[in-house]
């Protein structure tokens, strides 16, 4: 069995999943990796846009728990 590594963008992710269901499960694995998930800048910058309007309705977690939960990363 051989192993590759792809990046595909976002706009035709769903598609190609899609080509891997037309496998055979027996001949192909699809496995992911334990990091972060890679974010367009639209998705970043809509995330932080959201974390900001949020401050003012003191929405969130208190600061000692977002570290913790940081680290424990």
């Amino acid at each position: 069995m051989h192993t590759i590594q792809l990046n595909i963008d976002d706009s035709i992710f769903d598609k190609f999943m899609g080509l891997l269901e037309i496998l055979p499960k027996d001949k192909v694995e699809v496995t992911t990796q334990n990091e972060y998930p890679s974010i367009s800048f639209e998705e970043a910058k809509q995330k932080v846009q959201k974390a900001v309007n949020s401050i003012s309705e003191n929405k969130g977690i208190p600061l000692n728990q977002a570290i913790e939960k940081i680290l424990q990363s």
